[in-house]
């Protein structure tokens, strides 16, 4: 499996990058807006149904929970878990920071995730009880322990508005202890980053499956520690990460946010 998703993470993100040059030297990009603020691109489909038959093809029979294709329904146990194109919002004014990331899960337990980030060609990947890579070498989370010297990341998604305040108080709180925070716009390069120590932490809420499942293996299998928020498992989208050193710290932040014990273990 894991073989299978490293090669179609790489085809995918060639994909990608070949279409944002040709957007950059000026060929036309289909925009549609799924809700305020919530954008998909004719690219996203067309990478998202290469995607899918590709895991068909090497995986046939196992069902594949992808982001453009997800209608609700119930989300089986067993399953790949896709999203064609991290950083949709950057793709379409040409920044280049997006990410294909997708995960298996087994038995209701994510076992394995790869992030591809094809500008910067950097691949990120893990394996349940074998490690976190990155291009071919094993990496592990931070060893920083000083709130003062930590680098966070934080997400301002395009749902959960009415969560705006949660956020501006963790942003308050986090600043106050003197932490560096960043939005860069990819929740799965931000939990690549935590995976592999670029970051120190991150703090995220109302994301989606697609969006957390391999990074917050990464992190796990990196030595980190990866719970949930609002009562909710992590890889519902609801979450708060971070080497071991900083977990009590982010966790109490987390409650703060929330005004309450919403941190699940």
């Amino acid at each position: 499996m894991l073989e299978a998703a490293l090669m179609v993470a790489k085809g995918a993100g060639d994909f990608l990058k070949r279409r944002f040059l040709e957007m950059v030297d000026g060929e036309g990009l289909e925009v549609e807006e799924k809700g305020p603020g919530d954008f998909v691109t004719r690219v996203d489909r067309e990478v998202e149904d290469w995607i899918l038959e590709e895991l068909s093809r090497l995986s046939p029979g196992i069902p594949v929970l992808s982001e453009e294709h997800f209608h609700g329904e119930e989300i089986p146990s067993t399953c790949w878990i896709v999203d064609p194109l991290d950083g949709t919002r950057s793709f379409i004014h040409a920044i280049p920071h997006f990410a294909v990331t997708l995960a298996f899960m087994e038995e209701g337990e994510v076992i394995l995730g790869v992030t591809y980030a094809p500008m910067e060609e950097e691949l990120f990947h893990a394996a349940r009880d074998r490690g976190t890579w990155f291009n071919g070498s094993r990496v592990t989370v931070s060893s920083v322990s000083e709130p003062s010297r930590a680098v966070v990341a934080m997400g301002l998604p395009f749902r959960g508005r009415e969560h705006l305040n949660s956020l501006l108080v963790f942003y308050r709180s986090a600043y106050s202890r003197g932490m560096a925070l960043r939005h860069t716009g990819s929740a799965a390069l931000d939990l690549c980053y935590v995976a592999c120590g670029r970051y120190d932490g991150l703090f995220y809420m109302d994301l989606s499956p697609w969006d957390v499942a391999a990074g917050g293996l990464m992190i796990q299998e990196a030595g980190g520690v990866v719970k949930g928020l609002a009562d909710k498992d992590w890889l519902s989208g609801w979450l708060v990460a971070s080497n071991e050193a900083l977990s009590p710290v982010m966790e109490e932040l987390a409650r703060k946010a929330f005004r309450g014990s919403w941190v699940k273990g």
